[in-house]
């Protein structure tokens, strides 16, 4: 019994050092390196193109099971086989001391040489998704008080923006507003332009017209001591004795009408009467005025006969001879007295006042006009 147990110790023992030296003598296996997998987050439809695989591809490539995105970035590659170690052949059983002595031990067999571990396969989709763009990264959300700063700014902007299109609006209507006055103004220095302009060309009128008159004035207008000496000088009175014969108050003389004088002290010529005429004819044409404006058939012939002083003025009023009858008739006699008055003093020749004492003078229209 104690041979089978020391046996069996020593059997144990040297199974124990032949495993302890075989671990320190066998070589270390090298594990190859798992290949990081670049993993890229794709949207639904690039994950459908890719999948639909290239148009333009000449070689043909399997088609790669449809698994998620997620699935693919968490596969990892295949992991090698682990090498068991061949298993040590059973002791022998303790030689004799004779035969251990005799033998020299035979070196054990080199252990094999563990299978090299296969590359991974590629996956293709993996490669198209390693090759798309990174992602750009997601910058946090301005937090509140950034909000609260940007809310701040965009109102101070807003509120500058009001600010300078209310100053556009005022500079705009300051402008028109001055050119509203600018237009104005030129408009009253036209219209004070205008106003001068034809307030000149009145006065200029008027100007013209009083000169005009002026010299018809002065046109009708007779120098009585010119006109004496002309009288002086009419050869119907060269040579002809001088008449003085006494009025005979109780004779009825009545001169022609129709601009004619009659002189009952002297006796006139034919160019004496005719520049006397005249001269009276002159006087009454610029006191005389027409009913109406103008004369014409309905308006009647007026006779009138009145008095003068030397000085011209009248000595009385003018008596109607003739004329004067109907509603016209009478206005056409006011207008005949009216003159009269109106022309009064005449100027005559003094030294003929004998002749032009009384006259009697018919207002005709058709002749005085």
């Amino acid at each position: 019994m104690h041979a089978g147990l020391i046996m069996s110790v020593i059997l144990h023992v040297g199974l124990l050092a032949w495993a302890l030296w075989a671990v320190h003598t066998t070589e270390k296996l090298d594990m190859p390196d798992t290949p990081p997998i670049d993993v890229a987050i794709i949207t639904p439809s690039e994950l459908t193109r890719l999948r639909q695989g290239d148009p333009d591809s000449k070689e043909m490539t399997a088609k790669a099971e449809e698994k998620p995105a997620e699935e693919i970035s968490k596969k990892e590659a295949p992991k090698p086989k682990p090498v068991t170690a061949p298993e040590a052949p059973a002791a022998p059983p303790p030689p004799e001391p004779e035969a251990a002595k005799a033998e020299p031990p035979k070196p054990e067999p080199p252990p094999p040489e563990p299978p090299k571990p296969e590359p991974p396969k590629s996956d293709p989709i993996a490669d198209k998704i390693a090759a798309l763009p990174a992602p750009p990264e997601e910058k946090p959300g301005p937090t509140p008080e950034e909000l609260k700063k940007l809310e701040e700014q965009k109102q101070a902007e807003e509120a500058a923006r009001k600010a300078e299109e209310q100053k556009q609006a005022e500079e705009e209507k300051r402008k028109a507003e001055e050119k509203k006055k600018a237009e104005e103004k030129k408009k009253a220095e036209e219209k004070k332009k205008a106003e001068e302009k034809r307030k000149a060309e009145e006065r200029r009128r008027k100007l013209a017209e009083e000169k005009r008159k002026a010299e018809e004035k002065k046109k009708l207008q007779f120098d009585p001591d010119r006109i004496a000496a002309l009288l002086d000088k009419t050869p119907d009175k060269k040579g002809a004795p001088s008449q003085t014969n006494a009025p005979d108050p109780n004779a009825t003389h009545k001169g022609p009408t129709a601009g004619t004088l009659d002189g009952r002290d002297t006796v006139l010529s034919a160019r004496e009467q005719d520049l006397l005429t005249g001269m009276v004819r002159a006087q009454l044409k610029r006191c005389w005025q027409l009913p109406g404006g103008g004369g014409g058939s309905e308006i009647p012939v007026v006779t009138l006969r009145w008095r003068l002083n030397p000085d011209g003025s009248l000595n009385g009023t003018p008596q109607v001879q003739g004329g004067g009858t109907g509603p016209m008739g009478q206005i056409a006699v006011e207008t005949a007295v009216r003159a009269v008055h109106q022309c009064a003093p005449f100027t005559l020749p003094p030294d003929k006042y004998d002749a032009w004492k009384e006259l009697i003078w018919d207002f005709d229209p058709t002749r005085m006009l």
